[in-house]
């Protein structure tokens, strides 16, 4: 939850029409914190498909919240493969506000 809750913050002090270029310090320490956050979010979806088997019926791809996770990261994943310097890829990145939405999926339910 605290790493969720650290993306919402990082999101929300990201400004995308003045840190195009990612010059500045605090673009730069954002920066950091998205990648901390990709590769969290990453090494958590692998050991979970390890732990539960990729595909299948009761597997990680098998749950509608965890297939969501699965398009979160490979968008962040896709994004970190593609040469950033040449291309725009702020629709990729807008993927990265659904990453908030894992918070609903940690919410324990009495139903």
């Amino acid at each position: 939850m605290l790493v969720i809750l650290l993306n919402c913050i990082t999101l929300g002090m990201y400004q995308p029409c003045v840190d195009e270029q990612c010059d500045s310090n605090r673009c730069k320490i954002l920066q950091m914190f998205d990648d901390f956050i990709f590769a969290f979010f990453a090494l958590e979806m692998s050991i979970k498909m390890i732990a539960m088997g990729v595909y299948g019926k009761g597997t990680y791809l098998a749950d509608s919240w965890n297939r969501l996770d699965f398009f979160i990261v490979l968008a962040g994943a896709f994004e970190y493969c593609m040469n950033v310097d040449n291309m725009n890829l702020s629709a990729i990145r807008t993927i990265r506000v659904l990453r908030p939405l894992r918070a609903i999926n940690r919410i324990p339910s009495e139903y």
